[in-house]
C-alpha cells in the first residue's frame, strides 16, 4: 500500500543515492493507487471537470518526479556542489546533465498515459523542446493534437510542425506552418519576416512529399503565390521604413506585419505611399496586362530614382540610374509588356539628352542588360520614325541619328565574333541602313554640329565596311 506513505520525504533519500529509478517508480505507482480504475485518462482526453480531484491527486504524485527533474536542470545550467531540499547531489554541471537524461529515460518509459501528458507540459514549460520532440511514444501526437485545439495553441502548433517533420510527415507539417504564417498575432515580436520564413518552411515541406495527389500539388502552388505575395509586401515593408519623415507611412508598418492580399497591398500601400517600383512588382505578379499603366508606372519609378541622387555629382547619378535599369532588366525584360523597350529608351534618352550624359550611355546600358544589337536597333528605328517633338524642344533634332550611328558601330564590332556566313547578309543589311542615314542627313536643310557629327559618324561606318 503506498497511499499513505512520506512520498517527498523517500524521493528525497532516493535522489541523494542516484535512485532516480526508484522516484520515478515509486512516484507513478502511488498516482495509480489513487485512481484504482483509471478515470483520469479519460479525464485527460475529454477536458471534463467531472473526477478533477483524481487528476489533481495524480498529479500530486507527479510533482515529487518533476521537483528532482527541476533541480538537475537548474543544476546543468551552471550549479555546482550543490545539495538541495530534494536530495540532489551533484559534483559539477555535466554531471548533473547525465543524471538528468537518465532520469528522463525512466521517465518516458512509463505507460502513464497521465503522466506523460504532465511530464509533456513541464519539458514545454522549461523549453525543453528537442528533448521533447526526441521522445519515442505513442502518447506524444495525441497530446499535441489535444493541445492544439486549444485556444492559445500558437507554442504547441509551432511544436507540432517540428514534430511531424521529423517524422517525416511533410504534408502535416506543411498544412500546420501555413496555418501559422496565417495566424493573427498582436505581439510585436511576430513579424512579416517571421511569417515568410514560415512559408518558406512549408514550402520546403510540400515539396519533401512524396504524393503525387493534384490537391497536394495545388497546395505547393497556393504556397509559392502566397510566398510571391509576401515578398512583395516585404519590399513595400523595406520602402516605407526608409520613409522616415512621413509620419503615415510610418503608422503602416505595424500593419504589414499581417499578411494581406495583393490588391489591398496595391490600393492600400504601394499606390497610397506612389511606391512605383513596387506597383510595377505587383502589376507583374498579378499579370495585370495595362500598357498605359505599366509606361506611367515606368516614367514614375525613373523620375523617382532620378530624383533620389539629384543631390550627387552626374557620374554617380548616371551610375545609379543604369545600376537600377540593370536589376529591372533581369527581373522584366522577358516579358515585353512589363519592359517596353520603346519606351523606357525613349524615357531614358530624353533624360541623358536633357542631363548632357554620354549620348552612348543608353545603348550601353541596355546592352549591359542584355538587350541584342537587332532588337535594339529595330527599337532606335522605330523612335525615329516616330518623329517625335520633344528632341526638337531639347535643341537636338539628330540626337537619335548619333545614338543609332554609335549602336551600329558597336554592332558591326560586334558582328566580329560571328561566323563569316552569318555575318554576311546581318552586314549588307546594316550597309543598306548606314546608306539610307547618309542620304537623309546630306539632305537636311540644318547644316549644324550635330548633323555635321552624326554625318560624319556613318561615313566612317561606311569607310570601315571596306575591310569586309
Amino acid at each position: 500500500v503506498t497511499v499513505n506513505i512520506d512520498l517527498s520525504g523517500i524521493c528525497t533519500q532516493y535522489a541523494s543515492v542516484g535512485f532516480y529509478e526508484g522516484i520515478v517508480e515509486l512516484c507513478l505507482a502511488t498516482a495509480a493507487d489513487q485512481d484504482n480504475q483509471n478515470l483520469a485518462v479519460h479525464l485527460t482526453h475529454t477536458g471534463e471537470d467531472q473526477g478533477e480531484q483524481l487528476l489533481v491527486a495524480r498529479r500530486h504524485c507527479y510533482t515529487c518526479i518533476t521537483s528532482t527533474l527541476n533541480n538537475l536542470l537548474a543544476m546543468s545550467q551552471g550549479a555546482s556542489g550543490i545539495h538541495n531540499n530534494t536530495g540532489v547531489k551533484v559534483s559539477s554541471a555535466a554531471e548533473a546533465e547525465k543524471q538528468l537524461t537518465t532520469m528522463l529515460e525512466f521517465c518516458y518509459r512509463s505507460s502513464d498515459e497521465v503522466f506523460h501528458v504532465f511530464l509533456y507540459e513541464w519539458l514545454i514549460g522549461n523549453t525543453l523542446v528537442n528533448r521533447l520532440l526526441a521522445i519515442k511514444s505513442s502518447y506524444l501526437e495525441p497530446y499535441l493534437r489535444r493541445a492544439a485545439k486549444q485556444p492559445d495553441n500558437l507554442q504547441i502548433l509551432d511544436i507540432m510542425w517540428k514534430y511531424y517533420e521529423k517524422e517525416k510527415n511533410y504534408n502535416a507539417a506543411a498544412r500546420i506552418l501555413a496555418k501559422l504564417a496565417d495566424r493573427d498575432r498582436d505581439t510585436d515580436n511576430f513579424t512579416l519576416w517571421d511569417r515568410i520564413d514560415y512559408i518558406s518552411r512549408a514550402i520546403l515541406c510540400a515539396k519533401a512529399c512524396s504524393t503525387s495527389l493534384n490537391n497536394e500539388g495545388e497546395f505547393l502552388h497556393e504556397l509559392e503565390d502566397k510566398m510571391d505575395v509576401a515578398q512583395l509586401q516585404l519590399n513595400i515593408y523595406s520602402s516605407l521604413e526608409q520613409m522616415t519623415n512621413d509620419a503615415a507611412a510610418q503608422a503602416a508598418l505595424p500593419e504589414l506585419n499581417r499578411l494581406v492580399d495583393i490588391s489591398t497591398l496595391y490600393s492600400d500601400y504601394a499606390e497610397r505611399f506612389g511606391l512605383a517600383e513596387c506597383q510595377l512588382a505587383i502589376v507583374h505578379c498579378a499579370g495585370h496586362h495595362d500598357p498605359l499603366l505599366v509606361q506611367n508606372l515606368w516614367r514614375e519609378l525613373l523620375t523617382q530614382e532620378i530624383n533620389s541622387s539629384n543631390h550627387l555629382p552626374q557620374t554617380s547619378v548616371m551610375s545609379s540610374l543604369r545600376n537600377k535599369i540593370l536589376l529591372l532588366g533581369n527581373i522584366y525584360q522577358a516579358a515585353e509588356k512589363f519592359f517596353p523597350t520603346q519606351y523606357i529608351v525613349q524615357q531614358l534618352e530624353v533624360i541623358s539628352c536633357r542631363g548632357g550624359w554620354d549620348q552612348n550611355w543608353v545603348v550601353d546600358t541596355m546592352l549591359q542588360i542584355p538587350t541584342s544589337h537587332a532588337h535594339l536597333h529595330a527599337t532606335y528605328t522605330s523612335l525615329l520614325q516616330m518623329k517625335l517633338p520633344c528632341w526638337e524642344q531639347l535643341g537636338a533634332p539628330y540626337h537619335l541619328h548619333i545614338v543609332i550611328s554609335l549602336l551600329l558601330t558597336s554592332y558591326v564590332s560586334h558582328l566580329n565574333n560571328v561566323p563569316l556566313l552569318e555575318r554576311k547578309p546581318i552586314l549588307s543589311e546594316i550597309q543598306d541602313v548606314i546608306d539610307a542615314h547618309v542620304v537623309d542627313l546630306q539632305a537636311s536643310v540644318s547644316a549644324g554640329s550635330d548633323v555635321t557629327s552624326a554625318l560624319s559618324r556613318f561615313k566612317a561606318l561606311q569607310a570601315s565596311f571596306n575591310k569586309y
